[in-house]
């Protein structure tokens, strides 16, 4: 029988077996090294995509009461949550004492983590986990020793500089810093002083870019310029100075969104008229008679408005990706003003995680739910009933699953309706478009139809 280490990583990752079986290989140490650090102990792997971890292994301490009420087996780690976490995945080494949120409970927490390698390939981390200390207890200490501020030639002048500036002894250990990189450090993280610290734990590059010149380095939610300079006196052999450019990036960040606003709106509304325009050729015979011509107009109406709810500037959340929980939300509010008259009492909710996916997923996504909205408004309450239809977004990385259900009479899905092509059109969309998963569950209270497909 697979076990769940085994069927997380190979569902969520890109690990060989072989890489799996070497991490499977730590389980049985999990408990006693749980018990020996007093905190919980857990193995993270990156995910397939590269934009979270995931926990594949987990061991509580007997010895001390544990920082989580439930097991987090199978849990998606974002790395904002866990910038220890995010920096040993990136460079490769251990970090100790950053601080870190714990999911689902938000308590704080410290980590120490660990990477683990399979023949030279960095495969996993063991993370330790503790109780964050008191505010009381994490005050930061003076930047310099009592018998080291004499010594070290710049400790006069760096409190001036706008820079962080680290001070390292002969053995690569922290001796002395500046009041900004303390501040700088425990707005990435950490606890206390770095004073002390081995440079390996402090550095925001790898070794082998302490090369003297200027390197950019992304720290979790952070840009950082970082330089290693020598000194010739003083019991500091070496400074490491910081400089906090994420303000800067994050303008260049906008100013670069600005510019290309306008190309990426003209490539969606042609994509869009492009769609539309071949649904219109699918569902011409609509309006073959005049009796039907006013539902096939309305209906198309309802299929524009699906498709330009992406092309709101309130959904943006970058220059590729949109949030899918307000194109939903656009697509009820198009829904209520096309098909809803004051008279019918019926509810549309839309409710859910967050999912940002690419334009092209939305539209295709609004236009299946747009579709669903359309069935259940025209069928599931007939003679003008009351009603609520629901539609709800859950993400499960990488895959995201909408689900759209009323409570109202249902149908049998194998009975076709007069020119009713919705279900059809839906499911084609979901398989082709979305290359996703459809199912559909009906009876007397109602239909439930979901589908899925992946984070675009």
């Amino acid at each position: 029988m697979i076990g769940p280490t085994r069927m997380l990583c190979q569902k969520y990752t890109d690990l060989t077996d072989e890489e799996i079986a070497y991490i499977e290989s730590y389980e049985p140490l999990l408990p006693a090294l749980a018990n020996a650090e007093e905190a919980d102990v857990f193995i993270d792997c990156r995910t397939s995509t590269g934009r979270s971890a995931i926990v594949v292994c987990e061991a509580k301490p007997q010895t001390v009461p544990s920082n989580y009420e439930r097991a987090i087996l199978g849990m998606l780690i974002q790395w904002r949550d866990e910038p220890a976490v995010d920096r040993s995945f990136r460079l490769g080494v251990p970090t100790v004492g950053l601080r870190a949120v714990s999911m689902p409970e938000d308590r704080r927490i410290v980590q120490s983590v660990e990477p683990i390698f399979y023949r030279e390939r960095l495969i996993a981390v063991l993370i330790y986990e503790k109780p964050a200390p008191a505010a009381e207890d994490m005050v930061v200490r003076q930047g310099f020793g009592q018998d080291e501020t004499a010594e070290l030639d710049w400790a006069g002048v760096s409190d001036g500089l706008d820079e962080a500036v680290i001070f390292l002894d002969g053995a690569g250990k922290v001796c002395g810093h500046n009041q900004s990189a303390a501040q700088l450090y425990r707005d990435m993280g950490y606890v206390g002083s770095p004073l002390g610290m081995p440079e390996s734990n402090i550095q925001p590059v790898a070794q082998a870019e302490c090369d003297g010149r200027w390197h950019e380095a992304s720290v979790v939610d952070r840009t950082l310029l970082c330089r290693r300079v020598p000194i010739s006196r003083g019991s500091a052999k070496t400074a490491l100075l910081l400089r906090d450019i994420t303000a800067r990036r994050r303008l260049e960040q906008e100013l670069a969104f600005q510019q290309t606003a306008l190309r990426e709106l003209r490539h969606r509304m042609k994509n869009s008229l492009q769609m539309l325009a071949g649904l219109a050729r699918s569902r011409s015979y609509e309006t073959a008679d005049p009796a039907g011509a006013q539902t096939a107009l309305r209906d198309m109406a309802g299929r524009l408005l699906s498709l330009t709810a992406t092309l709101d500037g309130v959904v943006q959340l970058s220059p590729e990706k949109v949030s899918l929980l307000q194109v939903l939300e656009r697509v009820r509010k198009y829904t209520l003003q096309t098909l809803l008259t004051p008279a019918r009492d019926i509810v549309i909710r839309v409710w859910g995680e967050e999912a940002a996916v690419s334009a092209d997923c939305a539209a295709s996504v609004a236009l299946v739910v747009n579709e669903l909205l359309q069935n259940a408004l025209k069928h599931a309450f007939p003679a003008g009933a009351a009603g609520e239809v629901s539609i709800r977004l859950q993400v499960q990385r990488p895959l995201c699953t909408v689900t759209v259900s009323d409570n109202g009479t249902g149908f049998r899905p194998e009975a076709g309706r007069p020119g009713g092509m919705g279900l059809e059109l839906a499911s084609t969309i979901d398989r082709e478009k979305l290359l996703g998963e459809w199912a559909v569950e009906t009876g007397a209270g109602g239909t439930r139809i979901t589908f899925d497909f992946l984070e675009q």
